[in-house]
């Protein structure tokens, strides 16, 4: 016999803990739905909806550490893994032990398929981050990206991809800009005098050959740019025209437009010749720390927390690094300022786009900013 809420008696099927099971549940029901839902609706409801879990649980730092191991072993340049493990906070230090940083996703300590959306929405969008949207957007795809492979390992190492639920930051949509020619030749002077010059090279090269920081650097599919005096090896070719001039171009390898030889104008050669050396890459070790010191030194606005780790000693224009005075760095400006200033004294977007690997169709939306032909002439002089 039961006794139901009426005090009406009558048989039942149900254990005692049965029943209470079921009141408990239609009492939930009715504050969550009112009437429209009854038991039966809510069981059948959980039986479409309820799969078998298909993945293993694994903490958030351990699940990172497998996917650089799978990066590394598919053979991801050295540059792209750096900034990746910048991007979700994984670490190394000096001796090769690896850390999350704190308050970053790789610092998260729950299981990865617990992470939430909220929790995630915050390493993209958080307010407090004073970065352009084309970082946030970086931040988006690299977690996504990470995600994705975590979703379609076996097994699987989390339920789904929870960043395609957060909003993707939009593209950039400001009008292309240029660094001044008087701030280009800050930029040069800056890294003439940071780190025995082993930046001139790479600003060098952005600012005069108007090759992308991929070119330079490399990342997933591109390998680092290396150099080479003696062409056999490397991307550098040393040669003179007929005059016994010497003409230096770069022979690059990439995907689609990337792929072609740049020639190298008079002043990019000048400020590389000193530090040209037989291999190597022209990037130097820690690039990423040493770059943000070499534009604080330049004049231009930096957190404090990107100079951190990194020896400063006897570098000067480092004072109030994050001060409003500062002018803010350009989002690519080294190769707007290249491309800018070429077509300015050719005037010929055909050509220019040839020679920078670049659509017509790019170019205007992404590299013509304003510069007069007087400007583009001091700008093509700027010598060491």
């Amino acid at each position: 016999m039961n006794l139901i809420p009426q005090k009406e008696i009558r048989q039942t099927s149900l254990t005692k803990d049965q029943e209470i099971d079921a009141l408990h549940a239609i009492e939930i029901l009715q504050k969550k739905f009112g009437d429209s839902w009854n038991l039966a609706r809510a069981a059948n409801w959980a039986a479409k909806s309820y799969s078998e879990k298909d993945w293993e649980d694994i903490k958030v730092f351990d699940a990172i550490e497998l996917f650089f191991a799978w990066k590394k072993k598919g053979g991801a340049a050295k540059n792209y893994l750096d900034k990746y493990r910048w991007r979700l906070g994984y670490h190394r230090d000096k001796d090769g032990k690896t850390f999350a940083k704190p308050g970053s996703f790789a610092a998260l300590d729950k299981n990865l398929d617990d992470v939430t959306v909220t929790e995630l929405d915050r390493f993209i969008w958080d307010e407090s981050w004073d970065v352009s949207n084309s970082t946030r957007r970086d931040s988006w795809k690299h977690l996504s990206h990470f995600y994705d492979w975590a979703a379609n390992r076996k097994p699987k190492k989390c339920s789904h991809n929870p960043v395609l639920d957060i909003a993707k930051p939009p593209s950039n949509e400001l009008d292309p800009e240029a660094f001044t020619v008087e701030q280009a030749e800050k930029i040069l002077i800056a890294a003439s005098n940071c780190f025995e010059g082993e930046l001139v090279p790479y600003f060098a090269l952005a600012l005069f050959g108007g090759l992308r920081p991929q070119e330079i650097t490399g990342n997933e599919k591109i390998k680092p740019l290396t150099w080479s005096t003696d062409n056999k090896n490397g991307n550098f070719r040393w040669d003179k025209d007929a005059e016994g001039n010497e003409k230096v171009s770069i022979r690059l390898r990439g995907k689609k437009a990337w792929r072609r030889t740049v020639l190298l104008p008079d002043n990019c050669v000048a400020w590389i010749k000193p530090y040209a050396k037989k291999d190597g890459l022209i990037c130097p070790d820690n690039f990423l720390k040493k770059f943000d010191v070499v534009r604080c030194a330049a004049g231009f606005r930096i957190s404090k927390a990107r100079l951190y780790s990194v020896d400063k000693g006897g570098i000067d224009g480092l004072d109030e690094p994050d001060s409003k005075s500062r002018p803010e760095w350009i989002q690519d400006g080294c190769r707007h300022s290249a491309l800018s200033y070429k077509l300015a004294i050719i005037d010929d977007i055909p050509a220019v786009c040839s020679w920078a690997g670049n659509s017509q169709r790019t170019f205007k939306s992404n590299y013509e900013a304003l510069v007069t032909k007087v400007e583009a002439e001091k700008y093509w002089e700027i010598m060491p």
